[in-house]
């Protein structure tokens, strides 16, 4: 099992109470999306519209709808960072140190780049 089910849930319902709030995409996301030739031009910091879970293999994830609100992007919260201001900042960083950890145990490297 990747995720810490209580505190995974715990921060899922914070994430939901606070939506919308401010990311910011890291690099390794903006150049995968550049390499993916994505057409919808993401800036480096977005707003957060929605968050769900996708189970323990994919995790608290983030959407991110554009202005012109037709496409959308579905991202793990690893992909992206809080800003420290925010409350709940902690949590996710924590959360997301915890996910990369065992991510890398299971396969052996880092996921993320």
């Amino acid at each position: 099992m990747l995720d810490k089910p209580e505190k995974t849930y715990q921060l899922l319902e914070a994430l939901k109470a606070a939506v919308p709030f401010e990311v910011e995409l890291t690099p390794s996301l903006t150049a995968h999306l550049q390499a993916q030739q994505v057409t919808v031009a993401f800036k480096p910091r977005e707003i957060v519209s929605q968050i769900s879970y996708a189970g323990d293999e994919g995790g608290i994830v983030c959407h991110i709808v554009p202005k012109e609100g037709r496409d959308a992007l579905i991202v793990s919260l690893t992909h992206v960072r809080a800003h420290r201001t925010l409350p709940f900042a902690g949590a996710v960083f924590d959360y997301q140190q915890h996910r990369m950890n065992k991510l890398k145990k299971r396969n052996g490297r880092n996921p993320f780049g």
